[in-house]
């Protein structure tokens, strides 16, 4: 299956997660760090799942699923055990609406891949649905590359990145300015970074 990698903003758009078992947690996850409206739709749910219903974090349909279930929803996620439930599901879906069914790729529009996160980095590694395991392998050895300290250093590039921009230096000087501070000396050395940080703080316009 050929997909266009996409980063969705989910944030206060209306999700739907059929199926409250472990797959449906895992799913829930990952979308309420998004900042999505989640509505799970299932008779029974998992603890940890009736946990986030009970924090207010989610709202939860105690019912077995039927179309209307999907009105307004951005996202829709099937992930019940129950195979006809979740064809059902995809079944239901408007051409406009995005959908996974988590035991079936090819009836899916999306796919959500492995993801590792370093504050503001993302990286994800998709395989096309065939074999969420070795996507998993891969993003457990980018781990090790990129390490939590990416996180901090994400957030030194994105101050640079505005200081630079508001200066009063010539576009060129800019560009090479915003390419040297990617390299590994910046990310090692918290010194460094405050002294570019101070420099560029010297060529702010300050009219």
């Amino acid at each position: 299956m050929k997909s266009y990698p996409i980063m969705l903003n989910v944030e206060d758009k209306a999700v739907v997660v059929v199926g409250g078992g472990l797959i449906a947690y895992r799913k829930i996850g990952g979308l309420l760090q998004a900042g999505a409206y989640v509505t799970v739709i299932s008779p029974v749910i998992h603890s940890k799942i009736e946990q986030l219903f009970i924090e207010n974090k989610i709202d939860w349909k105690a019912k077995l699923f039927e179309p209307n279930d999907l009105d307004s929803a951005l996202v829709i996620i099937a992930a019940t055990n129950n195979e006809m439930v979740n064809t059902f599901v995809a079944s239901s879906a408007g051409k406009d609406q995005l959908v996974n069914i988590v035991d079936n790729p090819e009836l899916s529009t999306f796919h959500v891949p492995a993801k590792l996160t370093r504050g503001d980095l993302t990286i994800s590694i998709a395989t096309g649905g065939a074999s969420p395991t070795l996507a998993t392998s891969i993003r457990d050895e980018l781990s090790e590359i990129y390490d939590d300290s990416y996180g901090d250093y994400l957030e030194f590039l994105t101050l640079s990145r505005e200081k630079v921009k508001h200066s009063m230096l010539d576009q060129t000087i800019k560009t090479k300015l915003l390419k040297t501070i990617t390299s590994d000396t910046y990310r090692q050395s918290i010194n460094m970074q405050h002294a570019f940080l101070e420099l560029i703080g010297g060529y702010q316009d300050k009219s």
